[in-house]
């Protein structure tokens, strides 16, 4: 079963031996965890808790050979937490509740969308995102998760004392329809508490989307938002995954970035996305 963030708090960490229902394996050192056993429409709420202790802990988790039609895919999100979407994306036609991420050609993308956490610039920020490949590459297109919890913890004592109580200012940018995402950007805390896991991450994202520490001056601003945005990707803290097709893929956004490799080339690629409804950041 899950463990709450008070259990976390005094040091007890959920792994995958203290999974009992669902079969849970490592992907690298502590980032990444595939889970199998059981179709994701037969899954029970206890396999579910446990689902979601695994996320929260390892930060992304695959659960291949799940064939879910659309409507499968929506209902085993909303398992996890509320159904959200990100103001100024565009809506799947069909299933409102599902972004369609269409990548045709690299030729007419940039290198790399950059690292990020979804929807960083709303009030009560995403706690899950839930991907599905529905037309993959014969190469290229793998996306790369960074564990957040692993780069507060290797910041100096100095460093986690410095950042406690801050705030970075993150506000809209590089969506369809940005005229409809808030005007308005929103402070969230530098370093935020998981409240699954009560671990602490680093909350930043790329930085279009946080250009600001509430009460620097400008340019000591910029320096620290560049030094962490750079020490959050850490090689030794990725998990990159290759899509298969039917690859069902969770990853935690208050403990996770993540990045899509556009090197697949000529050939289109198409994603579906339904994002889970989280809690204000908070710091503890």
């Amino acid at each position: 079963m899950g463990i709450s963030g008070s259990d976390a708090a005094d040091g007890e960490r959920f792994s995958t031996s203290d999974a009992r229902l669902v079969l849970a394996e490592l992907m690298t050192g502590q980032t990444g965890v595939k889970i199998t056993g059981t179709a994701i429409p037969d899954m029970s709420d206890d396999e579910i808790v446990e689902v979601k202790g695994l996320i929260s802990e390892y930060c992304v988790a695959v659960l291949p050979n799940q064939p879910l039609t659309p409507e499968e895919h929506v209902a085993f999100a909303r398992r996890l937490d509320p159904i959200t979407f990100t103001p100024g994306e565009v809506p799947h036609p069909q299933w409102p509740d599902i972004n369609e991420v269409h990548l045709p050609s690299t030729s007419t993308l940039p290198p790399s969308n950059g690292f990020h956490t979804d929807t960083s610039f709303v009030e009560r920020t995403p706690s899950y995102t839930c991907l599905l490949p529905r037309k993959i590459s014969s190469h290229g297109g793998d996306t790369v998760f960074a564990n957040q919890y692993m780069a507060y913890e290797a910041l100096s004592p100095v460093m986690q004392r410095m950042l406690k109580g801050v705030r970075f200012k993150h506000n809209a940018a590089q969506l369809k329809r940005l005229d409809e995402a808030p005007q308005e950007p929103v402070w969230h805390p530098a370093v935020r508490t998981h409240p699954i896991t009560g671990r602490k991450a680093i909350y930043i994202t790329q930085p279009s989307r946080c250009n600001e520490v509430e009460g620097m001056r400008p340019k000591e601003s910029a320096n620290l938002l560049e030094f962490l945005y750079a020490h959050c990707q850490h090689v030794y803290a990725m998990y990159r995954h290759r899509w298969q097709p039917n690859d069902v893929v969770i990853w935690d956004n208050r403990c996770t970035l993540h990045a899509g490799v556009f090197d697949h080339g000529d050939e289109e690629r198409l994603m579906h996305r339904v994002m889970c409804q989280g809690e204000a950041p908070y710091e503890t």
